[in-house]
């Protein structure tokens, strides 16, 4: 969840708000998840092992919300699903994920929001896409780590890592399948700006400085 092959697959194709689930009902993770079950393989079986292992105890999010959290933390494929549709050209094919969409937004809307530095990577260099002052949105539900080391396990030979100061980050990692993660969620839609361009600390290691916008200073659609 921490890595992508491209800064594209971040930002993704779209360019268009995310809209159509707000007004929609809240339904149990069951309900909400059945339009995608065809496109999710063994859904049905994560989705019960979601509500038998997610945190029961929170004060804040009702069962079926925290077990939406503990879904799109487990195992691919199923964040990796959600995002392909969130980043997709032809807005029918977020159609099925939208009551799942609800609960998932809820339960992070629920949760206080994060200032504090995260950290993402990109298993390729971008150092010719990216300038100082360059404003991008991020699309898609992007995980992020406080804990910086946990992107050892993503370099390989050329690697950029993304070090971004967060706003509205949301912490769930005492709702993830994998607690000592410490994951931060960027919900979709994010603005950043670049503190600089892409540049090189190591042979083949990038490096990309991001901060989140306020969003009283991002524009009203």
């Amino acid at each position: 969840r921490y890595e992508n092959d491209t800064l594209v697959e971040l930002q993704g194709i779209n360019r268009c708000p995310i809209d159509g689930y707000q007004h929609l009902p809240l339904q149990s993770l069951e309900e909400a998840t059945k339009p995608i079950v065809p496109f999710v393989p063994d859904l049905k079986k994560k989705v019960a092992v979601a509500k038998k292992q997610c945190n029961k105890s929170s004060p804040t999010l009702t069962l079926d919300e925290s077990a939406a959290i503990y879904l799109y933390t487990m195992p691919i494929p199923f964040f990796y699903c959600l995002n392909k549709s969130l980043r997709a050209e032809n807005r029918e094919e977020l159609k099925p994920w939208l009551p799942f969409l609800k609960l998932f937004m809820t339960a992070l809307e629920k949760l206080p929001s994060s200032r504090t530095v995260v950290w993402r990577a990109i298993s390729k260099k971008i150092t010719s896409v990216v300038n100082r002052d360059e404003i991008q949105t991020w699309w898609s539900v992007n995980s992020c780590s406080t804990n910086g080391n946990l992107l050892n396990l993503y370099l390989g030979k050329e690697n950029t890592i993304i070090r971004i100061q967060a706003l509205h980050g949301k912490d769930i990692s005492s709702f993830s399948a994998f607690e000592l993660e410490y994951e931060v969620v960027l919900p979709p839609g994010t603005r950043l700006r670049a503190n600089s361009s892409a540049f090189t600390i190591q042979e083949r290691l990038f490096f990309l400085d991001l901060e989140e916008i306020p969003r009283s200073s991002q524009p009203h659609n």
